[in-house]
């Protein structure tokens, strides 16, 4: 898993209360003499210690703002849940605005790859050879947990590209173009995925999935909402700028991807405890009579992730 640690202890918070030992699902985590410390060759980056310890001892790791300045042009991959962080948005492209605001030169919205990989999720069940009930890779976390835990189930896991790898790919190549015509050279072109939760940081900096990674640094939905208000607040020009379906918009909750599929016999669960439970039926032989299933290790799925300001 590299060296890469998506969950960091802070020691003069942690009080050594066994709650995060206690709700980790993979056994990740260990307290001895009064500290909490992680076994990150267990670790899936759930986030699930981040959001319980009462003290705030447990950080998740992410790309500072600032480092979006060592690239000439910037580029912008906010996930769909970002915008449910804001009360009584009625125009998304107040938040596209404002992220061009904030110093991006492009944006490209990962919702977009979330609707090419439903369209290829839906050829994929049509082909007999799959195996039923196909589980959705779409969170990095769960697919960790089942590479880590349940190993009889990788042949169930859907063989796609996650929506963000996708977008990443198909940004790249519109920036690059975009980025040519003003005389900037392939490797002064950066790309910053907007994340809601420590697993996406995961997966993104390790690459999993590809041959390497394809974005080239992961920020915190919560950092860039703080640093979004107060610029939105000031827009008055607000340029039509998201390409995005309602299919695309879905995803960002529990069920959306499933719905997005158009499939009657599917499930969908949300919470690391369900998903545990759905695998272990599914291992068990005793959840048979759907084609899909559709799992996410927070709460209300990706707005519930714990970068977000709130679920």
């Amino acid at each position: 898993m590299g060296n890469f640690h998506t969950v960091v202890l802070d020691p003069d918070k942690c009080k050594g209360c066994v709650t995060c030992m206690k709700r980790c699902p993979t056994e990740a985590i260990r307290v001895r003499n009064g500290k909490a410390s992680v076994l990150y060759d267990r670790c899936i980056g759930c986030g699930e210690c981040v959001r319980l310890c009462p003290h705030s001892a447990k950080l998740a790791s992410y790309d500072e703002f600032e480092s979006i300045e060592k690239f000439k042009y910037k580029v912008a991959l906010p996930a769909p849940s970002l915008y449910g962080q804001f009360n009584n948005l009625t125009d998304v492209n107040y938040v596209l605005n404002g992220l061009l605001e904030l110093g991006f030169d492009d944006i490209f919205e990962v919702g977009r790859g979330a609707e090419y990989a439903s369209a290829v999720t839906k050829l994929l069940l049509d082909q007999e050879r799959a195996k039923k009930p196909v589980i959705s890779t779409a969170c990095p976390a769960v697919l960790e947990l089942i590479l880590a835990r349940y190993h009889n189930l990788e042949a169930n896991l859907l063989n796609t590209l996650a929506p963000v790898d996708i977008a990443a790919k198909m940004a790249r190549e519109i920036a690059e173009k975009k980025a040519a015509e003003m005389g900037i050279a392939p490797n002064e072109i950066g790309l910053f995925f907007i994340s809601p939760c420590p697993a996406k940081v995961f997966a993104l900096k390790l690459g999993v999935g590809v041959e390497k990674p394809y974005v080239d640094g992961i920020l915190s939905a919560g950092d860039i909402y703080m640093r979004l208000v107060p610029v939105m607040n000031k827009l008055v020009d607000v340029k039509p700028l998201s390409q995005l379906g309602s299919t695309g918009l879905r995803w960002a909750t529990s069920g959306g991807e499933s719905a997005a599929v158009f499939r009657g016999k599917y499930l969908a669960a949300d919470g690391i405890e369900n998903v545990k439970r759905i695998l272990d039926s599914i291992e068990d032989n005793t959840l048979t009579e759907v084609d899909f299933v559709e799992l996410n290790a927070c709460v209300s799925g990706c707005v519930g992730g714990v970068l977000n300001v709130e679920n």
